[in-house]
C-alpha cells in the first residue's frame, strides 16, 4: 500500500461516487475500480458497497477514510514545513561563543548577517564553553560553539575549526629564544611547561580540560599560578609579563600583530584543539539558524587567510 492508494480511496469517500472520483483524479473509471478492489484484497476487508446511485462506506471504509484523511493532511503539512524550512531565512537566531571564538567571529558574523540575511535577527552570547554547553542543553540558544574537552556525546555535534595551541608570552618574559620579528619563537618541549608559571581558566572552560588531559598523558604537573575565567584578563596578565598562558593564535591575534605577545610552539607533543558546532537533538532547526551556521565556515575561511592564522577548517 502506498500514499497514492490512500489518496484515491479518500477521494472516492469524499465524492461518494467512483465515476466522480475518477474524473477528479483524471483516471479512467475501470482503473480506479481495479485499484479499489486491490486495496480491499490487501486489507482483507470490504471498504465500500457499490450501487446504482454511487457507493456506501462500510464501517471499515469509514474508519479507513478518516484515518487516511489524517495521514494525507499530516504528509501535506510536512511537505509545507520542509518547503518553508528550505526557503527564505527569517526570524531570530541565538548563538553562543566561547571568548576566543567570539573575538574572532562576533563582529564579522554580525555584519555579514545584517547584510546578507536582513530578515534574521541575530543575538550573540559569550561565555566559557561549559556555560555555552549548558545554554544549548537548556535551549536558551539555538547554536553553540564549544571546544573539545567537554562531554558533548548527547548533542548533535559538527567539527568547525582546528587550531594549534601555543605557549603565549610577553616578548620580555621569554629568555629561551632570541628576539623574533614574527609571531613565532623557537619551540618549547611540553615537559618544560612544568617549570613555567601559567595563568589558565578554570575547569569549566573546555581549554583547561584539554590542557589537563595533555598534561596527564605526558605525566606533567603544570604550574598553574593563577586561575582566571575572563580571557581579556588572562591576556592582560600575560602582557604585563606576570605569567604565561596557553592559547590559540586567534585568541591573541591583535596583541600578536601589535607585538605585545609572542607565540611559542609546543612540541612533543604538539597541542591542538577543535571547536564544534553543537545543537540539542529534537530542537527545531530553522532556516535562519541553518543560514547562520553556514556563514560560520565561510567567514572563518576568510579570516584564516586574511590574518595568516595557525588554524584550519575542521
Amino acid at each position: 500500500m502506498d500514499l497514492r492508494q490512500i489518496r484515491y480511496f479518500v477521494t472516492v469517500a469524499e465524492t461518494g461516487s467512483i465515476s466522480a472520483a475518477a474524473a477528479r483524479l483524471a483516471l479512467s473509471q475501470p482503473s480506479l475500480s481495479e485499484m479499489l478492489a486491490r486495496l480491499e484484497d490487501a486489507l482483507m476487508v470490504q471498504l465500500l458497497i457499490r450501487g446504482n446511485r454511487g457507493i456506501q462506506l462500510t464501517d471499515a471504509g469509514r474508519l479507513f477514510a478518516n484515518r487516511g484523511q489524517a495521514i494525507i493532511e499530516s504528509v501535506d503539512q510536512a511537505l509545507t514545513d520542509v518547503a518553508q524550512l528550505g526557503g527564505e531565512a527569517k526570524g531570530s537566531v541565538v548563538i553562543g561563543f566561547p571568548p576566543s571564538i567570539a573575538l574572532l567571529l562576533s563582529v564579522p558574523l554580525a555584519e555579514t548577517v545584517r547584510q546578507e540575511l536582513p530578515d534574521v535577527k541575530l543575538r550573540i552570547a559569550e561565555s566559557m564553553s561549559g556555560y555555552v554547553l549548558n545554554w544549548v542543553e537548556e535551549e536558551h540558544i539555538d547554536i553553540g560553539i564549544v571546544y573539545q574537552g567537554l562531554n558533548c556525546a548527547h548533542l548533535d555535534v559538527k567539527p568547525l575549526l582546528k587550531e594549534e595551541l601555543f605557549l603565549v608570552t610577553a616578548p620580555d618574559n621569554w629568555a629561551a629564544s632570541p628576539p623574533s620579528d614574527g609571531p613565532l619563537l623557537a619551540p618549547v618541549e611540553f615537559a618544560s611547561l612544568a617549570q613555567i608559571p601559567l595563568v589558565l581558566p578554570s575547569r569549566l572552560h573546555g581549554l583547561r580540560e584539554l590542557i589537563e588531559r595533555y598534561a596527564k598523558a605526558q605525566n606533567v604537573q603544570l604550574d598553574v599560578a593563577l586561575e582566571i575565567d575572563a580571557l581579556r584578563h588572562i591576556v592582560s596578565i600575560v602582557s604585563r609579563a606576570s605569567a604565561h598562558t596557553i592559547l590559540s593564535h586567534a585568541a591573541v591575534m591583535e596583541e600578536v600583530v601589535r607585538g605585545e605577545l609572542k607565540l611559542v610552539p609546543i612540541a612533543n607533543p604538539k597541542m591542538q584543539r577543535t571547536a564544534y558546532v553543537v545543537r540539542k537533538p529534537g530542537r527545531e532547526v530553522s532556516a535562519a539558524s541553518l543560514a547562520v551556521e553556514k556563514l560560520l565556515g565561510t567567514i572563518l575561511s576568510e579570516l584564516i587567510q586574511r590574518h595568516d592564522l595557525v588554524a584550519s577548517l575542521a
